[in-house]
Parts: structure tokens; C-alpha cells; sequence
């Protein structure tokens, strides 16, 4: 339960899965869970979370950097919050984020076990997403509508 030993993982994962990094990390157990927001879902396995959360990500947005505001462990759990930065390429989440660029305010959270990220879970500011694309989160919620395009 070493604070500064699952910072690094925690690092690792963030920087490697969502930001600089190309693709899922290293650092993460064969046998993970991440729990996402609405949207994205539960992954359970390696596999699913690069191919069910990451790859839709990564193929939505280059010139990806995450921008850390705080970053905290206690034992062998880290926090972080902050805002992932990329400039849309194609849609992501059915929003229209292609030829944009974004800054997604994000909170995540992980368990490090043995030295990997075995749990991890995340929110998302996806009404601020919404907003910086145009569209108004609660209005079309209150509407009972999705984005623009994208089929009910």
C-alpha cells in the first residue's frame, strides 16, 4: 500500500491510456474492471477496455495530452482530475467532435494492486463536452433527444 508506488501506475494509466500514450498501458492487471460513465459503460478484461473504451477514443481524437490538476493517492488508491485535450478527427459518443478541438474535464479514480491498476473508474463533464460542440445537454435531455445525427 505504497502512495508513491501507485502514483506512478496511476500515471502511467492516465497518461498512456487517455493522453501521450500509445494505447492501453502496461500497467493496468490482465484482469481489470473500469467502470465508465454513462456512454461508455463497464469493461471487464483487458480487451474490452481497450477495444470498447479506448479505441473509440483514440480514433476520435489526436493530438491527445491529458492535463493534470490534481493528482492524489492514500495507500494503493489515486484520484485524479483534470481535462483531456485532442483535436477531434471523427465522431466520438455520436457527437459531432470531428475538426474540433476539446478540453473534457474528467475525474478518475484507481485500486493498484501488486503494482497494476486492477479497478478503475471515471466521470466525464459530457454536459460541457455538449456545450463546447454547440449543443445543450439539458435541453435535449428535457427533450428526450439525442445529438443531432444520431439515431434514438
Amino acid at each position: 500500500r505504497d502512495s508513491a508506488a501507485a502514483r506512478l501506475v496511476a500515471e502511467a494509466v492516465l497518461r498512456g491510456d487517455w493522453g501521450e500514450g500509445d494505447g492501453a498501458s502496461a500497467a493496468w492487471h490482465g484482469d481489470l474492471t473500469f467502470y465508465g460513465p454513462g456512454g461508455i459503460g463497464l469493461a471487464q478484461g483487458a480487451a474490452a477496455y481497450r477495444g470498447h473504451v479506448l479505441a473509440p477514443f483514440r480514433a476520435a481524437f489526436e493530438e491527445r495530452h491529458a492535463e493534470v490538476e490534481l493528482l492524489a493517492c492514500e495507500g494503493n488508491y489515486c484520484g485524479a482530475l483534470g481535462r483531456l485535450h485532442g483535436r477531434g478527427v471523427a465522431s466520438w459518443l455520436g457527437l459531432p467532435t470531428a475538426g474540433r478541438r476539446v478540453a473534457l474535464r474528467f475525474a478518475m479514480h484507481w485500486r493498484i494492486v501488486a503494482g497494476k491498476a486492477k479497478e478503475g473508474w471515471a466521470i466525464f463533464d459530457l454536459p460541457g463536452l455538449f456545450a463546447q460542440l454547440g449543443l445543450d445537454f439539458y435541453a435535449l435531455a428535457a427533450a428526450g433527444q439525442g445529438p443531432p445525427g444520431v439515431a434514438q
